[in-house]
């Protein structure tokens, strides 16, 4: 199994010495070689700082058709959103009915090659305002933009990891980096743990 995982900036991993996404390419690497091969599991980040879901959606064609191979079959897994909401000018980067349709669209694109698709919701904010190179990143944006991306994959059967929950239940300020806004070490880790348990279910 081929996993392409889809994000922004917390997906690549940025600030962190192991992002998430690593963190499960790691344990992808360990069952295979304890398997001896019989279970053979890649996960390929294709993470990128600053992207929205409009910019994943652009790309995807491409990063997926680079990709195929007859010898490895296709799971997907996504979790942006928080670009989607910053302010540019004072108005958010993405309006809501087109993050709406942009989530509608990446799925249709990722059926065409799985029906292995997971959602990783994005960790709340730090703080309930950060700002980051000039642009506010608003955590009460941020849940109303997972609000209704949640509406979606449940009228699509898609599973959804909800993120939110998990980090506030946890002392917040241990779990980000210095800008508030991505996680460092021990965020990732968690995030890790929690999306493990929901891959091994979709495979």
């Amino acid at each position: 199994m081929r996993i392409l995982v889809f994000g922004d900036s917390i997906a690549y991993g940025s600030w962190a010495e192991y992002g998430w996404v690593e963190l499960l390419k790691h344990e992808a690497h360990k069952r295979t070689i304890e398997s001896q091969g019989s279970t053979k599991l890649q996960v390929l980040n294709l993470g990128v700082g600053g992207d929205t879901s409009t910019k994943i959606l652009q790309r995807m064609p491409s990063e997926i058709q680079s990709r195929q191979s007859a010898s490895w079959q296709f799971a997907f897994i996504f979790s942006f959103g928080t670009n989607d909401q910053r302010t540019v000018d004072g108005k958010p980067e993405t309006l809501i009915e087109q993050f709406e349709a942009n989530v509608r669209a990446i799925i249709n694109e990722a059926r065409i090659h799985t029906d292995k698709i997971l959602f990783v919701g994005t960790p709340p904010i730090g703080q309930p305002v950060a700002i980051l190179k000039g642009q506010e990143y608003s955590d009460e944006r941020v849940k109303k933009y997972e609000e209704r991306l949640i509406a979606i994959l449940q009228a699509e059967g898609i599973p959804f990891v909800p993120m939110r929950t998990v980090f506030e239940k946890t002392s917040l300020d241990s779990l980000y980096s210095y800008d508030h806004l991505h996680p460092g070490n021990m965020g990732h880790e968690l995030i890790a743990a929690t999306v493990l348990s929901e891959v091994d279910k979709l495979l």
